[in-house]
């Protein structure tokens, strides 16, 4: 949000960490499928299978660790961080005497400003029956950097706060008994080093430890790992990857089934895919996939295509969902089932017309940002915040819809999965990032050599793939320096295509500057909008103006506003809000694409709720169109009329009801491969001419800062869609 006021930390103290990413891309019968941790990345939703959920208290050890240790390769670093751990990673370890804590949660929960990290301890009782199964331990993030232990194995790490992790605990694992689960969670301290994602003071809360679900996994060692969906408007591209983690051959037959989903008030906040199939619905589609068998060990990729008659397609009209279902059978006994729900849609660019189009008409998606915080204020004023559960989310998503909102920008961040399940199915469209924020050209040369913001956007990609809400992919927020840049956000978008490839890429660049180049290998042209607030003098003309110039600068390119607003605490604070509103968001509105000659694609208010922050004498940013506790302030009202007005193709009008439908068709299996390049990071030296006459306005305010596949597939049309040639 808005501009930094300072770029502590931008030497580094000592050499940046070598820690390597532990995501790679391999070469299996098949295809290439992404491999962590020596197993294909699976898929993170609800499972169908036998689990043990970790949800709930684990003991804690608060601890500030040695961060240059936490980031040395494993390989000379694991017997001193062992060393260190004093037993806390083996079973035998006394902890009655640690506190407890609630995961998913955090170490240090406002105002509680330290972020150092700790260990966690579980200890979980597996069935009997669990013996021959392949056992798989899962974490939804830990912030973030994480070693994991079960039954003092040391099992891998993890780098990186908001994206999922999976370790094969088949060995390590003794069902039947009790077990321990020992996790070491460094969370070095924003701006105290330069070789982490994110790396500088950020403007929200650094959530430390165990902050998403953990579980542990049954399933038969010959199982579906993940299933990934291609959508296309009148059918598609299915991907599944199968493992065989026994030490016998098998031979496999895959059903492949497409069911008609509905979503109700019974079933909205469920996480399991299953809750939304139409009670008693046949399959619109089965077939068989075959594999030519599975060796002992063996991963494979099997690749088909439907095609759907009247297809439903999803939209935040008409959110309509189907849901996926593919079996394993082993000598005619189905041994594991894998649920994804889905939709059909394109997302593209009209190079002419330069619009986002959304299933072939253009749109203009009005939003809100908004923090994955919930925020409470006791009657003594005390500040306190949490890590929203689904049900405060769908408070929060019903508050965007009051007021108009059909897109929410979900933070610097990956979105929360709780989050996207809930915008798949009520029709909200998300922004999602990746936490490059207020990067400069050394510090995007340490981050890109080291792999850390290209892992990060292949786990985000991965774990979304299936995902209708999610259309954009963000890439970088208010950042400094051109060729760096550039070079960046080049690699991270050909990244993008490549293991995804259906949603379109951009990045939240300063407005300030209009003309800004580096948004020329992206999708879309994305900027942050503080006229009259952080820099110009008035909102309403100075908007215009730099919309104008942003549309000259970038031909073709849809414009999206990523960020407009102003704070409403001090004297008049809510008046000013309310008009910063009323003249900044008609200049936007007025040239959305929908209307003849109009190029802004998005216009989105930051934000939608106030957020805690561990900004410098600062523990609330007061940026919400709702305080704490849901009250609506006056520009949430002046947002209502305008963005709810709109006419329904520009996001306004009601929400036609979810309904099942399509007639599906299978079409032969279809081969692909994936694109990859290698690392472009470039350093040069740190220059901040352009920010310093920016940095006095700000400091007057106290500081405030501002698996997929690539495969050949079918074109849509003549315009430029959001994925590599002709896939969606």
């Amino acid at each position: 949000m808005g501009v930094t006021a300072a770029l502590a930390g931008c030497v580094p103290t000592g050499d940046a960490g070598q820690l390597r990413p532990t995501l790679t891309i391999v070469s299996v019968h098949g295809g290439e499928v992404a491999i962590q941790n020596g197993i294909p990345v699976p898929t993170f939703t609800w499972p169908s299978r036998s689990r043990r959920l970790l949800d709930g208290p684990w003991r804690v050890e608060r601890q500030e660790f040695d961060s240059d240790l936490s980031l040395t390769p494993r390989d000379s670093a694991l017997a001193r961080i062992e060393e260190s751990a004093a037993g806390r990673h083996t079973t035998k370890f006394d902890d009655s005497g640690w506190d407890t804590v609630s995961v998913p949660g955090t170490l240090n929960p406002p105002p509680e400003r330290r972020e150092a990290g700790g260990w966690y301890r579980r200890t979980v009782s597996l069935p009997k029956g669990w013996d021959g199964q392949t056992l798989t331990l899962k974490f939804g993030a830990a912030n973030y950097l994480a070693d994991v232990w079960l039954n003092g194995v040391w099992l891998g790490y993890h780098e990186g706060g908001s994206t999922p992790f999976a370790f094969d605990a088949t060995a390590a694992a003794r069902p039947g008994e009790s077990n321990v689960v020992a996790v070491r969670v460094d969370n070095p301290a924003w701006g105290s080093r330069n070789d982490i994602v994110p790396w500088g003071l950020a403007d929200w809360w650094n959530f430390a430890g165990l902050t998403r679900p953990v579980w542990i996994e049954a399933s038969d060692p010959v199982h579906v790992v993940r299933a990934d969906v291609v959508p296309h408007l009148d059918g598609a591209d299915v991907s599944v990857v199968v493992r065989n983690a026994g030490d016998s051959p098998a031979q496999a037959t895959l059903t492949f089934e497409v069911l008609p989903a509905k979503v109700t008030n019974a079933n909205i906040l469920e996480p399991d895919p299953r809750r939304l199939v139409v009670p008693g619905a046949r399959p619109l589609v089965r077939t068989r996939l075959e594999p030519e068998g599975l060796d002992a060990g063996e991963v494979v990729r099997l690749d088909t295509s439907v095609l759907l008659a009247n297809a439903a397609t999803w939209s935040p009209r008409t959110p309509s969902l189907y849901v996926l279902r593919v079996s394993v059978s082993v000598d005619g006994r189905v041994v594991d089932h894998l649920h994804e729900s889905f939709g059909l849609r394109q997302v593209a660019v009209d190079t002419a017309g330069s619009a986002v189009l959304l299933n072939g008409r253009p749109v203009f998606l009005a939003g809100v940002a908004l923090h994955d915080q919930h925020v409470a204020v006791g009657p003594d004023g005390t500040v306190s915040a949490t890590v929203p559960t689904r049900a405060q989310i769908r408070d929060q998503l019903a508050r965007a819809e009051e007021v108009g909102a059909r897109l929410v920008r979900t933070g610097h961040t990956p979105a929360n999965p709780a989050l996207l399940d809930l915008a798949d199915r009520l029709g909200i469209a998300i922004w999602e990032e990746i936490p490059l924020y207020h990067y400069t050209p050394l510090t995007y040369d340490v981050a890109m050599k080291r792999g850390i913001p290209q892992q990060m956007l292949r786990e985000m990609a991965l774990r979304d793939m299936n995902r209708p809400s999610v259309l954009f992919h963000g890439l970088s927020n208010e950042s400094t320096g051109e060729e760096a840049r550039s070079h960046a956000l080049a690699e991270l978008h050909e990244i993008d295509r490549a293991i995804d490839g259906t949603r379109l890429t951009g990045q939240a660049a300063y407005g300030f500057a209009p003309a800004d180049p580096t948004n020329a290998p992206l999708d879309v042209a994305g900027f942050t909008f503080y006229h009259g607030v952080f820099y110009g003098s008035d909102a309403a003309s100075d908007t215009a103006a730099a919309l104008d110039a942003a549309h000259a600068a970038n031909p073709g390119k849809p414009v999206m506003i990523l960020e407009f607003g102003r704070w409403a605490d001090g004297h008049e604070g809510e008046s000013e809000q309310r008009r910063v509103f009323d003249e900044t968001a008609p200049a936007i509105v007025a040239r959305r694409a929908t209307l003849p000659g109009g190029y802004v694609s998005a216009g989105t208010w930051w934000a939608l709720e106030d957020y805690t922050t561990l900004r410098p004498k600062l523990e609330v940013e007061h940026f919400g169109l709702f305080a704490p506790g849901g009250v609506a302030r006056p520009a949430a009202a002046s947002a209502r009329g305008l963005f709810g007005s709109l006419p329904t193709g520009d996001g306004g009008g009601p929400i036609a009801p979810v309904v099942p439908g399509g007639r599906v068709t299978a079409l032969p299996p279809s081969e692909a491969g994936w694109l990859l390049l290698g690392y472009l990071g470039y350093g040069v030296a740190v220059s901040l001419a352009l920010l310093g006459g920016l940095f006095a306005v700000l400091l007057r305010r106290g500081g405030r800062g501002g698996r997929g596949w690539r495969r050949p597939g079918r074109p849509d049309g003549p315009r430029r869609a959001a994925s590599h040639p002709g896939s969606a």
